[in-house]
């Protein structure tokens, strides 16, 4: 039965827009309307940045792809993309070198390569505006010769290595917590969230979309909120949920992106490319077969990514075990010497991005060009219902803002000025990241944690590692490392405690990473479930089956099963 009145995860009764879907374009929603000075709800009917968000090779990619198919808006875009996530989170993010071996005197050769640079430079003039910390910036490429290759990389060169090709672009060091940064700003500045809270329905009238209804996923209590506007940022969802096919611009297509964490790590700090035997069908100039990159990342190195067209439900996508022996042979092929095995898979990766009318050659995916913004309402649907969907990690902010001044259009407002692209978020107002760094070690609490644990606190949290700080001085014990890991005690019971932390699994792996590299060992999950339990007062029922789900979210430990599903909860939509 649908409440309309009382407490339902905080919400209010009535908003401007309520915003459906919490990955990075609807969390950027969220905040960018909430900074617009709109009434602003955000709903996630599983945990921010959970799904799709968190499933990628973890690249801000500045566009140096598009390149080859002379999409210079694009290029654009992406550039000044990178360079927001860059500005706006910088204890998140950071500055990752790219190295593409060279051959021959053609497209694959160091003087096209040269080129390239130099335009890739030039069309990129403006990378660095506004960026305060030094170590954010992105330099100019360049071109390294044979002998350097071979010092760096030896295991890649052949008989046909010229040099290579360095150039630069974005890495986040943690999507889910870059989301939730974005999510808790957005609260900050005055919008409305909650996780694990489906949207069920819409209720229209003559004047189109009047409500939305809600569901508690773990009470089944329902809640509606009168509202004008709907922004349905769900992903592959956002075609699903709400409205039928025929409402919507155009059919969106899907290609299933996947990434391997493996059990290596290079000496170099470079991300490596390597050809597969893979053609780019889109390229106008096209260097050859495309190509996989090799990541550094943490412990480990991420390689991606293999795409295949998705004609499913997105319900049902998992990745089965077939899929990853086909990704290895296929890295193996392309890298021979890493020799990878399926005992070296220690994470899945995989998400869903639209892709180009199923557009494939052979096994060649031609990637979505652009984001989907839907005014369903031009298209037979009810007036209100937006439909926002990023086809790149990168380019969620702007979808979101593009969303925004649709919704601020609906409102009949006078368009505002969308600031997040230059507003840090919180925890991210600071010039150096060497100061926060310097600061935490002398410390009289904190200065006696371990230097690694010091230094991944500050990149977790920035400015606001002073709320670890609190917990440490209110309960010393909590100082004390989750076993096998890095990570403090405090930050778990801080997470529970003020970071919309309902399950073990929003701790392992999005609050702390405990569990986005590899299965962290069964002490420390007990050890986070105790503390989550004692907080949440958990039945041992209840204890028990939190740690079996996480324990099932690890591919090692269900090679058995027929379907491995990526660390993240399948969601349905929101």
């Amino acid at each position: 039965m649908t409440r309309t009145n009382g407490e339902f995860h905080g919400l209010p009764a009535s908003a401007d827009v309520v915003i459906v879907g919490g990955g990075i374009a609807g969390a950027c929603a969220a905040w960018d309307a909430a900074q617009r000075g709109l009434n602003a709800v955000l709903v996630e009917q599983g945990d921010f940045g959970g799904s799709t968000s968190a499933q990628s090779l973890k690249i801000l990619h500045g566009g140096i792809r598009y390149l080859q198919h002379l999409d210079i808006k694009r290029l654009r875009q992406s550039c000044h993309e990178r360079s927001a996530f860059l500005r706006i989170a910088p204890h998140l993010t950071r500055v990752l070198p790219f190295v593409v071996p060279t051959a021959g005197i053609g497209l694959e050769g160091k003087l096209a390569f040269r080129a390239a640079l130099a335009l890739l430079s030039a069309l990129t003039f403006d990378r660095n505006r506004g960026i305060r910390q030094a170590h954010q910036r992105i330099p100019v490429g360049g071109i390294i010769g044979r002998e350097e290759v071979e010092r760096r990389f030896p295991d890649i060169v052949d008989e046909r290595t010229s040099g290579a090709a360095v150039f630069y672009d974005g890495q986040m060091l943690d999507p889910p917590r870059l989301v939730y940064a974005v999510v808790r700003t957005a609260a900050h500045e005055g919008a409305s969230v909650a996780n694990y809270c489906r949207a069920v329905d819409i209720e229209t009238g003559e004047r189109g979309v009047k409500s939305v209804v809600l569901q508690n996923v773990d009470t089944g209590e329902e809640f509606r909120i009168a509202t004008s506007c709907v922004v349905n940022a769900a992903g592959p969802f956002a075609v699903e949920s709400f409205a039928t096919p025929e409402n919507c611009a155009r059919k969106v297509n899907f290609s299933r992106d996947m990434a391997l964490v493996v059990d290596r790590k290079f000496d170099d700090e470079a991300a490596i490319a390597v050809q597969t035997k893979y053609k780019d069908p889109d390229a106008v100039l096209s260097r050859g077969n495309r190509h996989l990159f090799m990541v550094p990342w943490r412990e480990y190195t991420l390689i991606g990514v293999n795409s295949k067209v998705y004609l499913d439900s997105p319900t049902e996508m998992n990745v089965n075990d077939d899929e990853i022996q086909t990704f290895l042979d296929e890295i193996n092929e392309a890298c021979p010497h890493l020799a990878l095995t399926r005992d070296d898979v220690l994470v899945v990766n995989a998400g869903l991005l639209p892709a180009d009318e199923s557009n494939v050659l052979g096994s060649n995916v031609s990637f979505g060009k652009r984001s989907v913004v839907t005014d369903h309402a031009k298209h037979g649907g009810p007036n209100g219902l937006i439909s926002a969907m990023s086809v790149r990690w990168t380019t969620g902010r702007s979808t979101a803002e593009d969303a925004i001044d649709l919704v601020e259009q609906k409102l009949g407002r006078t368009k505002t000025r969308c600031r997040t692209a230059w507003t840090p978020v919180l925890g991210g107002d600071f010039n150096e990241i060497q100061h926060l760094i310097d600061a935490i070690a002398q410390d009289d609490l904190m200065g006696k944690l371990p230097e690694e644990t010091r230094e991944r606190i500050v990149h977790a949290y920035g400015t606001e590692w002073t709320a670890i700080k609190r917990l440490v001085g209110e309960n010393p014990e909590d100082s004390r490392l989750i076993p096998g890991s890095t990570v403090t005690a405090a930050e778990v019971r801080h997470a529970v405690r003020n970071e919309h932390v309902k399950h073990l699994a929003d701790v392992v792996f999005r609050r702390t990473g405990l569990g986005t590299g590899s299965h962290p060992g069964d002490a420390a999950l007990k050890e986070c479930a105790e503390i989550l339990g004692a907080e949440l007062n958990w039945s041992e029922e209840h204890y028990l089956h939190e740690l079996d789900d996480v324990a099932a979210r690890f591919p090692l430990s269900n090679i058995s099963r027929p379907g491995i599903p990526s660390y993240s909860p399948k969601v349905q939509h929101g």
